[in-house]
């Protein structure tokens, strides 16, 4: 995965954001197989449904220009401690008095009750989203603070510590009311096995969009926490 563009260069902070707010972007998701090498290519925003938006795969090995290969990550923390943050698209429309509108919205991933395989899409807007966190140094997105319930009983767990997962995976599912190759995640322990068969493993990462758009980079992002002296950022 070509991470260290991404993390070497710079992301660009969003204009005009509150002060109390962290956003990086935009840059590329990127994808890459686990266990299946041919898996190399990014993230784009197709369409899912009415005003929403699905996490597509297209292949390929140079991030491709265009509002619906751009992404932002939004992230709070605090000290010493990185909190979970949203992966985040932007809807552009114009609007009624004929300005440009640009509305930030949260990723979300949508349970299937009927599987363990669950759809990322992104609905309009920040009232909701699940949130993800981001390896400021691998460049690399999980979901922390997960237990492993596969030994649990009725005497209850003493120190068990919470694990991070990486259980994205790419598979042909309903993306919205769209049938396409997308991105979704697997409940369950590392290593849980899909029910949708199509499903492949695959690491979902961050990557540079392109030299001229960077003012501030990750080791910036990474001073600025160490240099924070306590005070309380909020989403």
């Amino acid at each position: 995965m070509r991470l260290s563009t991404f993390l070497k260069a710079a992301t660009a902070l969003v204009a005009g954001v509150a002060a109390d707010i962290n956003v990086i972007g935009p840059f590329a998701l990127r994808i890459t197989g686990k266990t299946d090498s041919s898996i190399n290519g990014y993230v784009w925003a197709c369409h899912a449904g009415a005003a929403t938006e699905g996490f597509c795969y297209a292949a390929g090995t140079e991030p491709v220009s265009g509002s619906i290969y751009e992404f932002y990550y939004n992230y709070t923390y605090y000290e010493a401690y990185s909190y979970p943050g949203y992966i985040t698209y932007v809807f552009a429309y114009q609007g009624g008095d004929g300005n440009p509108v640009k509305v930030p919205s949260f990723a979300h991933i949508y349970p299937n009750w009927g599987s363990n395989v669950h759809t990322m899409l992104v609905p309009p807007g920040t009232d909701d989203g699940t949130p993800i966190s981001l390896n400021l140094t691998t460049g690399l997105f999980s979901l922390g603070l997960l237990f492993d319930d596969t030994h649990w009983n009725e005497t209850m767990p003493a120190g068990e510590p919470a694990e991070e997962l990486s259980n994205f995976y790419l598979c042909y599912q309903w993306t919205g009311g769209y049938w396409f190759r997308s991105l979704a995640w697997v409940s369950g322990s590392r290593g849980a096995t899909p029910q949708n068969p199509s499903c492949e493993p695959v690491n979902l990462g961050v990557e540079s969009l392109a030299m001229t758009d960077v003012v501030v980079g990750l080791d910036a992002v990474r001073s600025k926490k160490r240099s924070n002296g306590g005070a309380r950022r909020h989403m």
